[in-house]
Parts: C-alpha cells; sequence; structure tokens
C-alpha cells in the first residue's frame, strides 16, 4: 500500500546528467527537485551505480525521507545494444545467465543502501522481461522468463518485485518487444513468492497504438489480483518526441502547466480514468517518468517538466 503523500519521480530522463552535461548543474537539478512538493521518491536505473556520480553522490541529493524504485530497464537496454540475447526471457542460456547475475548485482545494491540509511530505503525493483531480440517465439520466451524468476525469487529481497510490462513481442514494429502482459501475468502467478505488475501508461499505448490498451492492461492485471503499480510516461504520433516512441514525453497540455508538450496522447482526463479503478491506497506506488528531449534545455525547464507531472497525477486523482 502507498502510506506515503507524494508520488515516485522518474527524474534520470530529465537529469542534466542524462545529456551529459556538468556536475553543477546536475546538483542544481537534484537540489531544486528536492523542493518540488508531491515527491516521495525516485524511480533510478541501476548500471554499475545507481546514478553516474556513484551512490554517495545520489543519496547525498535526495531529502532523507525519500525512498528509491530501482528499474533495471537501462541497463538492460545498454547490454543489449551490445548483446540481443541478454535478458530474463532470452532463450540464449549464457546470456539470460548474465542478466540474472546481474539482478544479484542490483540485490547488493539494495542491500547496502538500506544498510547505509538504516531503514528500507528501497521501495521496490522493477524487473524487464526481455526475451532474446528479433525472436517472435512467445511460449519458449515465457518459459525461459519462468526460469529467470524462480532463481531470482529464491533470493532474500528486502524490497516488493515487481514486472513492468513494456510494449510485445509480438506486436508489429514493436519498441522494446518484451513479453506479452498474458505471459507475464502466468509467469508470476506460478511463483512462490508475491510479485506485481507495473503498468507504464506509454508502453501499453505503444502497444496497442492507441491511447485504450493502458486502461484494458490496468483492468487484467487487476482482475488477476497482481496490479502493484501505475506509472505514467507519454508517447507522442509526431513532433521532438516521434512516432510512437518510447520516449517518455511530458503530458499534454492541461490548464496549469508551465510545460507545453502540444502532440502528448497522455491527458490528464486519460490518467484520472486508470485512478477511477486503481486509487492511490490499493497500489504500492504510482508516479512519472518523463524525459528531457533538449539536451541544451535549463535546470528550470527540467524541474518544470517534473512539476507539471505531479500537478497532472495531482489533479488526476482529485478526479477520478
Amino acid at each position: 500500500m502507498n502510506h506515503n503523500h507524494g508520488f515516485i519521480v522518474g527524474a534520470y530522463p530529465c537529469a542534466p546528467s542524462f545529456h551529459q552535461l556538468d556536475r553543477d548543474q546536475e546538483t542544481a537539478f537534484w537540489r531544486g527537485l528536492a523542493d518540488v512538493e508531491g515527491i516521495s521518491g525516485i524511480e533510478q536505473p541501476c548500471l554499475e551505480n545507481l546514478h553516474p556520480y556513484g551512490d554517495d553522490y545520489l543519496f547525498q541529493q535526495i531529502p532523507a525521507d525519500w525512498q528509491i524504485v530501482v528499474t533495471a530497464v537501462m541497463e538492460t537496454m545498454r547490454r543489449r545494444a551490445g548483446h540481443g540475447g541478454f535478458g530474463l526471457a532470452s532463450a540464449d542460456k549464457e546470456q539470460r545467465l548474465a542478466c540474472v547475475e546481474y539482478y544479484l548485482h542490483i540485490l547488493n545494491k539494495i542491500n547496502r543502501a538500506n544498510d547505509r540509511f538504516g531503514m528500507k530505503k528501497i521501495l521496490a525493483l522493477e524487473i524487464q522481461s526481455a526475451p532474446l531480440a528479433g525472436s517472435d517465439d512467445v511460449a519458449l520466451a515465457a518459459e525461459c522468463f519462468a526460469e529467470s524468476m524462480q532463481q531470482i525469487t529464491r533470493w532474500d529481497w528486502p524490497c516488493e518485485l515487481v514486472i513492468e510490462h513494456c510494449d510485445a513481442m509480438n506486436k508489429p514494429d514493436s519498441r522494446k518487444g518484451f513479453l506479452p502482459l498474458e505471459q507475464e501475468i502466468a509467469v508470476i502467478q506460478a511463483l512462490e513468492k508475491e510479485v506485481g505488475i507495473a503498468i507504464n501508461w506509454a508502453r501499453s499505448a505503444i502497444e496497442g497504438r492507441n491511447t485504450t490498451l493502458p486502461l484494458q492492461h490496468l483492468q487484467q492485471s487487476q482482475q488477476a489480483g497482481v496490479l502493484k503499480a501505475l506509472m505514467f510516461s507519454g508517447t507522442t504520433t509526431g513532433g521532438a518526441y516521434g512516432d510512437w516512441q518510447d520516449l517518455h514525453a511530458p503530458f499534454a497540455p492541461f490548464a496549469s502547466a508551465r510545460v507545453n508538450c502540444a502532440e502528448s496522447l497522455m491527458t490528464v482526463e486519460l490518467a484520472s480514468e486508470m485512478f477511477a479503478l486503481a486509487p492511490l491506497e490499493s497500489l504500492s506506488f504510482a508516479g512519472i517518468k518523463l524525459l528531457e528531449i533538449d539536451p541544451q534545455a535549463s535546470v528550470a525547464h527540467r524541474i518544470d517538466i517534473l512539476r507539471d507531472g505531479i500537478n497532472a497525477l495531482n489533479i488526476a486523482t482529485r478526479n477520478k
């Protein structure tokens, strides 16, 4: 249950470090973000470290009461760029086991973070069901994912585990091309350890090439009793954020928005429909992951995108 009165913010795609800008801008970004109301924590990728400047740097920037949702997606995609067999659902056994080993690295990072703070600093881990790139064998990918998850869930995790659904491998022109939601649900229902599903708005919209599939995926996960989280990233059919790309576009314009992303398909009204069926109190966490597309954007503009995102969710949860 969401006991923190606030949202999780996937801030890293808006951070200056995402565009390899200087450390002073990065520090100013995190200091500014800490002043934004309505944030209970951040979603942060785990590569070698939890931040390009190291774990200590990140921990020094964020408020003491913020929790962290760790995501494996960035490192998974980075390694798949070099070897398309890397992933928990991959039929390439060597690369699948390399991915399992990567999740052990994440577990060690989570334990060290919790030990450092003497508390449950890490709220959850978002896991991705990456199959062998280019494969269309859904059944085999599901078997491989089940084997990986059986191994991973035997470990003693001090946080919640959720499968972040990404657009499916059996759809044309996929972006991530991971397991269909049906197979992800079936795999986790067969596990002894409780594992949930996180629905990311854009990744479901991209799969369906429409704005209705996110709500359907929410309902499907809810009916299976596994819905744990909602994350809101946007997508577009044109403009700077591309054609159905997974580039975390901001919300479409709304009354109090500071940033104008006119092409965005993700509206406050659509978020309201999601929260009407899955209120905050029923979720472990909910939040945003948004990208500043302009590498030269100011720190203030980067923060405004995230401030708008929080305001959009506040309106959405009030309007449901």
